[in-house]
């Protein structure tokens, strides 16, 4: 295949949801107690949890991807915070308050950012 034959479409975002804290990053095993997956069009949760799923002690932390595309970074921005807030994980922490933080930054939903933004945002965070 011919690389000249490739297209860029729209944007798209993928967030990591992990069983941790969001604010120490510690484990979170136990039952999940409820759980509802965000949908719609551009909006793809990748996961295999369900009610009643056990997070044991000793895991891979990540219990799911959620995928969205938008024709743009701010359609699809929009997109993945209305999917975080609608999806549903109980009885374990999760990470998704940490991304509905993120996704709200200006220096994210501006895209001007680099590698050392996040460390230098969560301890910021942290001494307030």
């Amino acid at each position: 295949m011919n690389k000249d034959r490739i297209h860029f479409r729209g944007h798209a975002i993928e967030v990591r949801i992990n069983a941790e804290n969001p604010e120490t990053f510690m484990p979170s095993p136990g039952k999940i107690e409820r759980f509802h997956a965000a949908g719609g069009l551009g909006v793809r949760m990748d996961s295999a949890i369900y009610q009643g799923y056990s997070i044991p002690p000793h895991y891979d932390s990540m219990v799911g991807k959620l995928i969205v595309h938008g024709r743009n970074r701010e359609e699809c921005i929009r997109r993945l915070k209305r999917a975080i807030e609608e999806t549903v994980i109980e009885g374990i922490e999760t990470t998704l308050p940490l991304h509905h933080w993120i996704i709200q930054e200006e220096e994210f939903i501006s895209g001007e950012y680099n590698i050392h933004w996040l460390e230098k945002k969560l301890k910021e965070r942290s001494e307030k």
